[in-house]
């Protein structure tokens, strides 16, 4: 595995890439804090996307969810790193982005695949795999 921190200049980019690639991809998300040690947030939903608004110190949001529930939504006050876990064959297997305060959120992705081997990943609404008629009820 390689780990290489982006930086910060390159968040918005990398961020928009990460979402456009991993649409719809199952995600877990955990929150390891010094406070209160380690918490999953998200368990095997739906990647919605990731994005860095760059307003004061700045905010990273990491949304996933079904179509039929309302979407979870995770923010990050004042990111300081973000780094991207990836298989020694280039694949991504997670995003690390510590903020200010010492937290750090791992979102990992179910598959560590490259996009191209990946066949049948629903794209606009998430929908059951397998069932292309209609969304995840």
């Amino acid at each position: 595995m390689r780990t290489p921190e982006i930086p910060r200049d390159d968040w918005s980019r990398v961020l928009a890439e990460f979402s456009a690639t991993h649409d719809g991809w199952l995600v877990s998300l955990d929150i390891l804090s010094p406070d209160i040690g380690a918490q999953p947030d998200i368990t095997d939903l739906p990647l919605v996307g990731v994005t860095f608004e760059d307003i004061r110190a700045g905010t990273v949001t990491i949304s996933a969810g079904r179509s039929a529930m309302p979407e979870i939504t995770h923010t990050i006050q004042a990111p300081s790193h973000i780094w991207i876990e990836r298989t020694d064959a280039g694949a991504d297997a997670a995003l690390a982005i510590e903020s200010a305060d010492g937290a750090t959120t791992i979102l990992r992705l179910r598959t560590a695949a490259l996009p191209e081997t990946v066949d049948g990943i629903a794209r606009g609404p998430h929908r059951n795999p397998g069932s292309p008629a209609g969304p995840v009820r």
